[in-house]
C-alpha cells in the first residue's frame, strides 16, 4: 500500500507551506510595527529613583545644633535644602526652613 505522490501534489504542498510562512512573517511584522508605534520614544530616561533625600545633623555647641534634609535631582545633579532647623535653648530653637511638602521646582 504505497501512496504515490505526484509532482503536482508536492509543489502544491510546498506552495501552501510557503504561503503560511509568509503570512506568519507578515503578521509578526505588522504586530511589531503597531507595538513600536504605541511606545513613547520621547521619554527614554526612567524617573524612578530620580530624586533622593539625605539628612544631616551637627552640633553647634554643648546644647545646640542644626538638623536638616536636602533633596538631590540625580538627573541634573541639582541639590536643594528642603528642611533646616536649629535646636537648643528655646530662644535659639527655630525652624529656619520647611519646604518638605513642596515640589522640587518650588524649593528655593
Amino acid at each position: 500500500m504505497h501512496q504515490v505522490i505526484s509532482m503536482q501534489d508536492s509543489n502544491k504542498n510546498w506552495r501552501d507551506k510557503s504561503l503560511f510562512f509568509a503570512l506568519g512573517v507578515l503578521s509578526l511584522a505588522v504586530v511589531g510595527l503597531l507595538l513600536g508605534a504605541a511606545s513613547d520614544y520621547q521619554n527614554t530616561s526612567p524617573n524612578y529613583g530620580r530624586f533622593q533625600v539625605s539628612s544631616f545633623a551637627t552640633r553647634l555647641g554643648n546644647e545646640s545644633g542644626v538638623v536638616g534634609a536636602f533633596v538631590v535631582d540625580t538627573v541634573s545633579g541639582e541639590t536643594r535644602t528642603a528642611y533646616l532647623r536649629t535646636y537648643g535653648d528655646p530662644p535659639n530653637s527655630t525652624a529656619v526652613k520647611n519646604d518638605l511638602k513642596k515640589p522640587f521646582i518650588s524649593i528655593q
